[in-house]
């Protein structure tokens, strides 16, 4: 006969052990869904960003921080140093050219200027005595030039005579009075063509002091007038209208020559000096365009020229406003300027977000028609802006994507959201 066997209760312990299997087939197999994408994921629909893909013309632009400053700007350097001794305006008035800024003295260009002044004179009396002395020499030259022509004269015509005489028989002239005669006529002509190079030599040698007297004249009176003009300088005065700015000397204070005193900014007029990031080194240049958004309104710029000199990873470039400039720019004011790579061409674009950072760009979650849930979907993007990003490949006009940051989602292939997305 057969018995019945009773089943024993299974332990405590068997519990704990079938447990803990069963958990780590659980951990085991959400870690399998998540690492082949498999998994869904939900999520709540309110704290997400959405954006709609959209054809439109795409501007390639990046934004960069600027600093206003007068397109014009005249600096005040000082020609000679000295010390302050009056200021007669102060940093941010305005100013008309010709208006005196600030007196300096400087004893020491003035006792130059005097000196000069002094040597000029001197000069100029001795050239007077040198030009004096030269005509009275040339006319005591003269007067016996024309004394020995006169005695060359009498003995030429005595000579003549006796020349005539010594060819007649019985001649009464002797030998030795023609020969006296005729040798004195020879020396005469001698002495005369000599005192006409001596007034030759003379006539030389005066010019050439009056010329050296000439020069040393004109030489100081160039340096003359430089130091006048350094004098002159003592006293600073506007080159030009506009606002002084960096104008602070002090009563007494002592400036060298070149160093800076202040500015004049040429008002009406403005520039920006942006900060660049040298990674567009290359494609920023004389001529780029681009905006400015001013008191709600875009603005047009260019570069007008840049400085290739990278300091701190940053190289910066002049921006000129293309046409009309707001009227309300102050000297100091930070401004924000976007540059423009490339002509605007019309494409696919979608805001750029969150996304951009955790994917490259590579791939999306992709929104179902009915807003319910979003799968993940292959992508490739191409130019973007600091607001948009071109949409290449794997989206079509009017699909949503979810825009804000993934890393919550742990690559989860499916997004399902608490409540739907409604189309905007």
């Amino acid at each position: 006969m057969d018995r019945v066997i009773e089943k024993k209760p299974r332990s405590p312990l068997r519990w704990i052990l079938i447990a803990a299997g069963a958990a780590i087939v659980i951990v085991v197999t959400w870690q399998i869904f998540a690492r082949t994408g498999s998994a869904r994921l939900r999520v709540d629909s309110t704290r997400l960003t959405t954006s709609t893909v959209e054809k439109a013309d795409f501007r390639e632009y990046y934004p960069f921080d600027g600093t206003v400053e007068p397109a014009e700007t005249v600096f005040l350097d000082i020609e000679e140093g000295g010390r302050v001794d009056q200021i007669f305006a102060e940093s941010g008035q305005q100013v008309r050219k010709g208006d005196l800024l600030l007196r300096f003295s400087n004893a020491q260009a003035q006792r130059t200027s005097i000196e000069t002044e002094t040597r000029l004179l001197e000069t100029l009396d001795a050239q007077r005595n040198t030009e004096f002395n030269r005509a009275q020499s040339n006319i005591l030259l003269q007067e016996q030039l024309l004394q020995i022509e006169h005695d060359l004269l009498d003995v030429e015509a005595k000579f003549n005579r006796y020349d005539t005489l010594m060819k007649t028989a019985n001649s009464p002239v002797s030998r030795e009075a023609y020969e006296t005669t005729r040798d004195q006529l020879k020396y005469l002509k001698s002495r005369r063509d000599l005192m006409k190079e001596r007034i030759r030599q003379e006539d030389i040698l005066s010019a050439n002091q009056v010329e050296q007297a000439k020069k040393s004249i004109t030489r100081l009176n160039e340096n003359l007038e430089l130091l006048n003009r350094i004098v002159k300088a003592l006293e600073v005065r506007a080159p030009l209208s506009g606002q002084l700015s960096a104008f602070n000397p002090q009563l007494g204070q002592n400036f060298n020559r070149g160093q800076a005193l202040g500015q004049i900014d040429v008002p009406g007029s403005f520039k920006i000096r942006a900060r660049i990031d040298q990674f567009y080194l290359s494609r920023v240049q004389a001529g780029t365009p681009g905006q400015v958004n001013l008191d709600g309104k875009n603005w047009n710029v260019k570069v007008l020229k840049t400085f290739p000199d990278v300091k701190n990873n940053l190289f910066e470039a002049d921006v000129l406003f293309d046409g009309e400039a707001p009227a309300n720019l102050r000297r100091g004011q930070t401004v924000t300027v976007e540059l423009s790579f490339g002509s605007p061409s019309e494409s696919l674009i979608v805001a750029k977000g969150g996304f951009y950072q955790q994917t490259g760009g590579r791939w999306v979650y992709l929104l179902s028609e009915d807003g319910k849930t979003a799968h993940r979907a292959e992508v490739k993007l191409g130019r973007q802006n600091p607001r948009q990003v071109e949409v290449l490949e794997g989206l079509k006009e009017g699909d949503r994507i979810v825009t804000s940051g993934y890393d919550s989602y742990n690559n989860a292939d499916e997004l399902r959201f608490s409540e739907a997305i409604e189309k905007q």
